[in-house]
């Protein structure tokens, strides 16, 4: 039978019979008559098969691929951050590949192990008791306990300590007091002194002072506990110093207990007792040392929370971390406790202050602060560039102007004469002849006065009138054609001359085409020569001071490389004269030098300091401390902390606070504010 059944699979051609699926479909009929008998098998068979693989398809869901096009290509991190951040409805565990699950794994495994083994990660490498302190992976230390303080303590005076140059912990254990059980102490202890007190008042013996304060003392705390005015506590109070030579660490201790003996706080060194201070410096809060001494709520007051320098408003911009007390500095410069809201900030090159005025900028432009800047080297170039702002470069080769007879327009709040404006103009435009030709005499000031009048009329701009709009602005070449023919006038023509047809005809000479009407706007004068710097600063100065009379509206005024317009008086006096006004119309200046030899050479340099309570100060020289010390008066600390401060460091006067800080910036703002000169 099963010979007879090969011979029907061997023997027919099943080509005709296949249809859609793998195996064959026979027709009896045509089968050859001496193969019939066995075709019955072939058919039981054959409906067997159909009937398994029809329950088969029915019942096994159809596979279906959930491979992620997206995460092809990528690093393992990278898919499994991705498939991390799917929703759960469109995960599924077989999107993850055989490489995708041995990473997992790996991963697993190592992050369990470094769990199970975290205490040999953050354990010491060794440690090393002695007699008077402990060293720790190489970094010594030393604790002292604070066995006595007086009944009072000005709280400020904590302010002294928190500004100790060193690396320090102080650490307080609070224990709490039955006040009932401690009036039974503390009348005990006064019926002591009182009794000490009548004797030597019936030997008639010069009493104590001492006694009689704690006797006063004891009394005024039994009658506040009795009263609920004060609660009694147990204070254990511990300062642990580091350094990492030990010759280092015996010097601060002495500084340190020189620090607290001028509070009148005794504190004695935890002698032979290094083991158990370790572990009460610990963040454990086990008190091993357990050296209390007697408090009440009010001498509390002068150590906890401590009383620092700080400087903290509600609003406005965070400029980084206080070095003495890691709180963050957050400061508004509109603060209406300011006399003003100007700034100086001084450094010596490659110290960052660029960086830093950068992201002061950055900062206050996020909250709607018009910021305007005078660059003489280029380096606001890329960030006004990123920003979307207006970049204004003022050369000799360049086509964009500003022309120093433009009219200032009006102050909305301010009632005006027929002619101030136009008045206020030519003494705007003698200065700056003054500062062009260096000097002029009062007889050609005479001169000049009468040539600029001229030159406006000749423009339908006179004094009679007080609407100067849709009229023809005069420039450069109009008031030397005027000089030119006036009598007197030759000579002042002839030193105007180079800016109206020599060398320097198109910076001065031409209309104005720019517009500052952007919340951020640089005004570049890299491409200067030296000569044109101080008057071109002063008519850039000159021209924003206009506009910030016309519309008041909170703006900054950048002013880099200050020490440039002091070179010369006209233009060092328009300056202050500009610092001292400037809050009227809510504009707050910050004023950049490097150079401090120059900056205070000027007579105005101080005045300028002075008129500034916002003060930055980084990293200096060894030879400009001495000038700075004698204008601002500083601590030998911060004298130390000036020379050998690091890029991301400063110090900050404001009020009557000086605090250092840590610049605290983003990575994207670290690349975002590049100082590199473009």
């Amino acid at each position: 039978m099963i010979d007879s059944f090969k011979n029907v699979v061997y023997d027919t051609d099943y080509t005709a019979f296949v249809q859609q699926w793998w195996y064959p479909s026979v027709d009896i009929s045509q089968l050859e008559p001496d193969k019939k008998k066995p075709t019955w098998l072939l058919w039981m068979l054959r409906s067997f098969f159909d009937a398994w693989v029809s329950w088969t398809a029915s019942s096994t869901p159809k596979k279906q691929t959930h491979e992620n096009k997206s995460i092809v290509g990528m690093p393992l991190k990278d898919q499994v951050q991705y498939l991390m951040r799917l929703p759960d409805e469109e995960y599924s565990d077989k999107q993850l590949t055989s490489e995708l699950r041995k990473y997992i794994l790996e991963t697993d495994s190592h992050h369990a192990w470094i769990i199970a083994d975290y205490k040999s990660h953050i354990a010491p490498s060794f440690w090393q008791l002695e007699w008077m302190n402990c060293n720790i992976s190489g970094l010594f230390s030393k604790t002292y306990y604070v066995q006595d303080y007086p009944s009072y303590v000005e709280a400020l005076r904590t302010r002294d300590i928190l500004s100790f140059e060193c690396k320090w912990d102080i650490w307080f254990f609070l224990y709490k007091e039955d006040s009932a059980w401690m009036q039974t102490v503390l009348r005990t202890k006064s019926t002591q002194i009182k009794a000490e007190l009548n004797e030597s008042q019936r030997k008639w013996i010069t009493v104590d002072t001492d006694l009689e304060l704690k006797y006063r003392d004891v009394e005024t705390i039994r009658q506040k506990l009795a009263t609920h005015e004060e609660s009694y506590f147990e204070l254990g109070m511990y300062i642990t110093i580091y350094q990492e030579e030990k010759d280092k660490l015996n010097e601060n201790g002495k500084k340190l207990e020189q620090l607290f003996s001028s509070l009148w706080v005794k504190i004695k060194p935890a002698v032979q007792r290094m083991d158990e201070w370790l572990v009460s410096t610990f963040p454990l809060c086990i008190d091993e040392l357990g050296i209390t001494r007697s408090s009440i709520s009010t001498s509390l007051a002068w150590s906890f929370p401590f009383i620092s320098s700080d400087i903290f408003t509600k609003t406005w911009i965070l400029y980084g971390v206080n070095l003495h007390t890691w709180s963050l500095i957050i400061f508004d410069r509109f603060n209406s406790s300011l006399p003003n809201m100007n700034s100086v900030v001084l450094a010596t090159s490659w110290a960052w202050k660029s960086f830093t005025v950068k992201l002061e900028i950055m900062r206050y432009l996020m909250n709607g602060i018009e910021v305007m800047v005078i660059d003489p080297e280029n380096e606001y170039k890329s960030l006004c560039e990123k920003l979307g702002g207006t970049y204004i470069n003022i050369s000799t080769w360049s086509s964009q102007f500003i022309n120093p007879f433009d009219l200032p327009p009006k102050i909305s709040d301010r009632d005006y004469g027929t002619w101030d404006l136009l008045r206020w103009k030519i003494m705007d435009l003698i200065w700056l002849v003054h500062i062009l030709i260096w000097w002029i005499s009062a007889q050609d000031e005479s001169i000049l006065d009468k040539a600029i009048q001229t030159t406006y009329q000749l423009k339908w701009i006179t004094v009679e009138e007080d609407d100067y709009s849709n009229k023809e602005i005069p420039i450069m070449q109009d008031l030397y054609n005027i000089l030119d023919g006036m009598e007197w006038g030759e000579e002042l023509a002839l030193k105007l001359s180079k800016y109206v047809t020599w060398t320097f005809a198109k910076i001065f000479n031409n209309q104005t085409n720019v517009d500052v009407n952007n919340p951020l706007t640089v005004f570049s004068i890299r491409d200067l020569e030296d000569a044109l710097k101080t008057p071109a600063m002063y008519s850039v100065l000159n021209y924003i001071w206009a506009q910030v009379r016309s519309v008041k509206k909170k703006r900054m005024l950048v002013c880099d490389e200050a020490w440039i317009m002091l070179q010369n008086d006209t233009s060092a006096n328009f300056l202050f004269w500009l610092i001292k006004r400037a809050r009227k119309y809510w504009l707050w200046i910050t004023t950049i030098s490097q150079d401090i030899e120059d900056f205070m050479k000027s007579k105005y340099g101080k005045p300028i300091l002075s008129n500034s309570p916002f003060q930055i100060l980084l990293k200096q020289s060894t030879t400009s401390i001495k000038t700075m010390d004698s204008l601002l008066w500083l601590s030998e600390a911060e004298k130390h902390r000036l020379v050998s401060s690091n890029v991301w460091e400063w110090l900050i006067f404001a009020w009557n606070q000086h605090v250092a800080i840590k610049v605290l910036a983003s990575p994207w703002e670290k690349a975002f504010l590049t100082t590199d000169v473009a």
